[in-house]
């Protein structure tokens, strides 16, 4: 076994120690569950976003897991998954190694059998995954998507209730935020996720409406990334798209992307939000 594999799997079996016998049809919702290389996979926080260009972002996080799937449409249907195709199932495992579905012999599908503003989205998936230059590999199978809400993360109290969510890759890894936080400040709004090494905030004008803005290195719409050592690094371009703005409720959702200037040319991609400030 690969090393990587001996180590994920010996920290995740404290995850799913006593839970790989729990059946994956319980009625859970919303829930995002599968049987990942032999053992018990679930999310305690899960989000779906719909993005400018009609794709689609399902994301399910757990505190050392993360799947995120990234499809080429935003309805009912079958999504593809392998090296072809321009959707991808990506597995981060404590915020470092990433196996996609679109690497080495990665293949699957999606199947979305609801996509409904007010229920979510539901369907089922199953897909083998690799890790760059097919270092390593891994699976899911039988995997349910059930009733995952638009616009927020749910808490892992069962609840139902819907908290603060921030999401976004640097550089192809997820941050995998440990904080997010949104401000109004004297009329700016400024939106962060942060964990122990790393941080990123937008900032935008509190009257922003939806609609797509563009990010610079000054002005009303710039983005941060900033490392634990306290450097920072400001957006040089990007797009900031808002797709909900509600300011009588103090609360404001959307989808990032930027570049950062040298000498690191920071990669920010696949950044969605839904925040209350």
């Amino acid at each position: 076994m690969k090393l990587i594999s001996k180590y994920l799997l010996i920290a995740l079996a404290v995850i799913s120690f006593g839970s790989c016998s729990e059946n994956l049809e319980e009625d859970n919702t919303p829930a995002i569950q599968a049987v990942r290389n032999g053992e018990f996979f679930k999310s305690s926080q899960m989000s779906a976003t719909v993005n400018a260009d009609g794709t689609l972002r399902v994301v399910g996080q757990n505190p050392l897991e993360t799947l995120e799937f990234n499809l080429d449409g935003d309805g009912v249907g079958t999504y593809r998954l392998d090296a072809g195709s321009q959707s991808e199932a990506i597995y981060t495992f404590n915020g470092s190694e990433s196996f996609s579905s679109n690497l080495g012999n990665g293949n699957g599908e999606v199947r979305l059998t609801s996509v409904n503003a007010q229920s979510g989205v539901t369907g089922t998936f199953s897909f083998v995954s690799y890790l760059a230059n097919n270092a390593d590999s891994l699976y899911m199978r039988r995997g349910i998507i059930f009733q995952v809400p638009f616009g927020g993360a749910l808490g892992t109290g069962g609840g139902g209730s819907t908290t603060d969510s921030f999401n976004a890759n640097v550089d192809g890894v997820a941050l995998n935020p440990q904080t997010v936080a949104g401000v109004d400040s004297f009329g700016t709004i400024l939106v962060s996720g942060a964990n122990s090494s790393a941080a990123i905030t937008l900032s935008f004008p509190g009257a922003i409406t939806p609609g797509s803005y563009p990010f610079a290195s000054s002005g009303d719409y710039t983005a941060t990334y900033t490392t634990s050592g306290g450097a920072s690094a400001i957006s040089v371009t990007g797009t900031l798209e808002i797709l909900t703005a509600d300011p009588a409720a103090n609360t404001v959702s959307g989808t990032f992307n930027f570049v950062t200037g040298p000498p690191n040319n920071f990669d920010i991609t696949n950044g969605t939000f839904s925040v209350s400030y």
